[in-house]
C-alpha cells in the first residue's frame, strides 16, 4: 500500500479550506490537538479527500486478504471543520438515547452515510494529539457494534487507505 498522498477535493466546486485560526479555535473547543495529517486535509478544503498515485483513497484495509489482511472500513472525504460540534451532539444524543451511556472525547469527522462517522476516539489518548480511529454504525446492535476501531490514530488510517482497483487488486473486491 502507497504512504503518498495528496489531500484534495474531488468537487467540481470544492468548498475553502479553513485558516490555521479557525482549526486552533476548534481544537480548543474541544480541548485536544487534531493529527498533524488532519488538519493538512482541513487547510486544502474543507471536504478533502485523500489521493494516492492520483486515485481517490477511500477504503481503508489492513493487508492483502491472502496475508489474512481485513477490510477495516470507509473514509470518503472530511465533513465540514464547522459542522464538527453539531456531530459529536448528534453521536452524544444518540449513544445516551439509545445505550444511556455517554460517549465523551469522540469527534466524528467523515460522515459515512446511512448513520455512521468515521471519529476521533480521545478516550485512550491522554496527550489528547493522537487518538484512535473510529466507525459508528447506528445499525449495530449493542454499543460494541456500533463502535469499531478502525486504525491506531491518523496516520495509520491514511497508510491503510486504498483505492477501488488496489481493494480488487488485493483481494476485497
Amino acid at each position: 500500500m502507497s504512504n503518498h498522498y495528496v489531500w484534495t477535493s474531488d468537487s467540481s466546486d470544492p468548498d475553502p479550506g479553513a485558516t490555521p485560526v479557525e482549526i486552533e479555535q476548534m481544537e480548543q473547543r474541544f480541548g485536544v490537538t487534531f493529527p498533524r495529517s488532519l488538519k493538512d486535509g482541513y487547510l486544502v478544503s474543507n471536504t478533502a479527500s485523500i489521493f494516492k498515485d492520483g486515485k481517490l483513497c477511500d477504503e481503508a484495509i489492513s493487508g492483502p486478504r491472502a496475508a489474512g489482511g481485513e477490510y477495516k472500513g470507509f473514509f470518503q472525504d472530511l465533513d465540514p471543520l464547522e459542522s464538527l460540534p453539531r456531530e459529536q451532539k448528534g453521536l452524544q444524543d444518540w449513544v445516551d438515547d439509545v445505550f444511556e451511556r455517554s460517549i465523551d472525547d469522540v469527534i466524528p469527522f467523515a460522515s459515512l452515510g446511512g448513520g455512521g462517522w468515521t471519529c476521533l476516539n480521545y478516550q485512550n489518548d491522554p496527550t489528547r494529539a493522537n487518538p484512535e480511529i473510529w466507525q459508528f454504525d447506528q445499525n449495530g446492535t449493542s454499543f460494541e457494534d456500533c463502535f469499531t476501531k478502525v486504525a491506531d490514530n491518523f496516520d495509520h488510517l491514511i497508510e491503510m487507505l486504498v483505492s477501488e482497483d488496489d481493494l480488487e487488486r488485493l483481494g476485497f473486491g
